[in-house]
């Protein structure tokens, strides 16, 4: 029997990785069964992390495991790929293909900023070089309400029925009272002539039919400061999502993006090494007044997530989470900055200034043991960043002034960095909580807090499949 795959680049969370089995379950006709609570647990063996994770508390009828593993994309990757097989993925592999493919974003407007749909376009873009026939799915997480009666913007509207028209599913509580996909290249450019123009001084995002040759898309890739470079992330997405809708709906002629603010020098210097000048490539796209070099897409769309400081406070914070305690806020290297929560799971979005408007330093991790009444601290970081992670964790006051004292007033603040790489036998500092070598050698610091090293006895369990060369 094959087992599911699920890789990502995030911290994985319950909520989401349910909905991802409802969505396979759908369809490929399987069957959840409840067993408990489900739950994401760290594999664990002679004090060696596996770098994988196991789904418990569920089980499906066609499937023996559910394993989870954290990967990185070579260029722009989608939150998570789901793969059904008996071994393990690998990235190098052409009978390794995903099966299905989804992006997480929040779900409110205002959180997103009007532009959340357009910054993940390019995603669903570039995956088709690597993975043509994969299902592709919009996930909409529900820590924030969605109103059905609240009219999404213009952007969100536009941005999603792009989406649908790529053959994207979207998975929201509203998609289908305000969102459809485009029927032809006319109503496509029709409805985004429509929208509300930008302030004066801002270049708009127009499509133009200039003739039975040509489609102009107008729109800057390069943000103001930063002049001349690809940088603009929206907008690289808008553009993409734009372009790749004009192909599906059966343009095959010249596609030209202009305003882009883009410099001749800063292409040069690239070499060719940028997402967008991939989809320009993938899109056979031009740039007004550029030459654009000839470019090479990535061999490999992902790989095994075997460097980043994030493996390792990943590792601590699913061990805290599968003990049942409460994570207060996380922004694990490259995955998606969370809310801040209190103990009720109220949440609140954490401002990028502090009272006196310094930049508000945030750690990685947050987690609250009720317990014991302690809040811990957690900043992750590579042995080879092993002093700056040890000067950061000594600038938390603000957070814990303004937020924590506040929300977590009677709890004991503890702060600890944890690492990830080399080659070490021992932990490398007394303010390290947990060190993972390279290749998973586990050293839990004595000190720790008793909740912390109860969780990392919790999730040592025995399966037989670990005694297999299964992955």
């Amino acid at each position: 029997m094959d087992n599911l795959w699920i890789l990502t680049e995030e911290r994985p969370k319950t909520s989401v990785i349910l909905e991802i089995i409802r969505q396979y379950c759908a369809y490929y006709s399987d069957r959840i069964v409840y067993e408990s609570e489900l739950k994401i647990l760290p594999l664990v063996k002679d004090e060696c992390f596996l770098f994988s994770y196991l789904v418990t508390g569920i089980s499906l009828q066609n499937v023996k495991y559910i394993f989870i593993k954290t990967v990185s994309g070579d260029s722009s990757f989608l939150d998570f790929l789901v793969f059904k097989q008996p071994t393990e993925p690998q990235a190098d592999s052409s009978d390794d293909k995903p099966i299905m493919a989804f992006e997480e974003t929040k779900t409110s407007d205002d959180e997103s900023r009007n532009t959340g749909v357009y910054q993940r376009g390019s995603k669903f873009v570039f995956i088709e070089n690597f993975y043509p026939n994969t299902k592709l799915f919009m996930l909409y997480n529900d820590e924030l309400e969605c109103r059905e009666d609240k009219k999404p913007s213009d952007t969100s509207v536009f941005g999603t029925n792009i989406l649908l028209t790529l053959g994207v599913s979207i998975i929201v509580k509203n998609n289908k009272t305000w969102f459809r996909p485009f029927n032809n290249i006319s109503d496509l450019i029709s409805f985004k002539n429509s929208m509300r123009k930008p302030p004066k001084g801002n270049i708009p995002i127009d499509i133009k039919l200039v003739s039975g040759e040509l489609i102009t898309i107008s729109g800057r890739l390069s943000k103001p400061k930063e002049a001349g470079n690809i940088s603009h992330d929206p907008n690289i997405g808008a553009l993409s999502m734009i372009s790749k809708c004009l192909r599906k709906l059966g343009w095959k002629k010249r596609i030209l993006i202009t305003n882009h603010g883009v410099s001749q020098e800063y292409i040069n210097r690239t070499h060719g090494n940028n997402k967008f000048l991939f989809i320009c490539k993938l899109l056979n796209l031009e740039l007004e007044n550029i030459n654009l070099p000839i470019t090479s897409t990535p061999n490999e769309y992902w790989h095994y997530e075997h460097s980043s400081e994030k493996v390792t406070s990943i590792f601590i914070h699913m061990c805290c989470l599968y003990t049942n305690n409460h994570t207060v806020y996380e922004n694990h290297a490259g995955c998606e900055r969370g809310y801040f929560r209190d103990k009720l799971d109220n949440l609140y979005t954490l401002p990028k200034k502090d009272k006196d408007n310094e930049n508000l330093l945030l750690p990685d991790c947050v987690i609250f043991n009720a317990k014991q009444d302690i809040v811990l601290l957690i900043e992750g970081k590579k042995l080879l960043t092993l002093k700056n992670g040890l000067e950061e964790v000594e600038n938390y006051h603000s957070i814990e002034d303004e937020y924590i004292a506040k929300y977590y007033p009677t709890s004991t603040i503890s702060r600890w960095v944890t690492i990830f790489g080399g080659s070490l036998s021992c932990l490398p500092d007394e303010k390290v909580i947990v060190y993972i070598s390279e290749k998973g050698n586990i050293y839990l610091n004595d000190g720790a807090p008793e909740f912390v090293k109860d969780a990392y006895q919790d999730v040592k369990k025995d399966y037989p499949f670990l005694n297999t060369k299964m992955y």
